[in-house]
């Protein structure tokens, strides 16, 4: 059972890091964010564990099609858009 409690931290930890990218992202389009941007804003300057945690989280985000990255600029897809707007702005 505590195997189990162990996995289960860095991929609630994971999943915490890719719900804050995509809000965030999603929130702020149409401006343009770069890696280096979400980096800086989303985590804090001395902690490479939440730094790392950003890098992999937009990594995961880009392979479901949720975000799109090119030469180092992230955006949402439309995908990620009328997601969000059917989930949150309904509230």
């Amino acid at each position: 059972m505590q195997e189990k409690r162990k996995a289960a931290g860095p991929a609630a930890e994971d999943l915490k890091f890719e719900r804050a990218i995509l809000v965030h992202v999603v929130e702020t389009f149409p401006e343009t964010l770069r890696l280096e941007d979400l980096v800086r804003e989303l985590a804090k300057p001395k902690d490479f564990a939440q730094r790392d945690g950003v890098e992999r989280a937009v990594r995961e985000l880009v392979t479901g099609g949720l975000l799109f990255r090119c030469e180092g600029v992230v955006l949402p897809t439309r995908t990620a858009l009328r997601a969000y707007e059917l989930l949150v702005e309904a509230e």
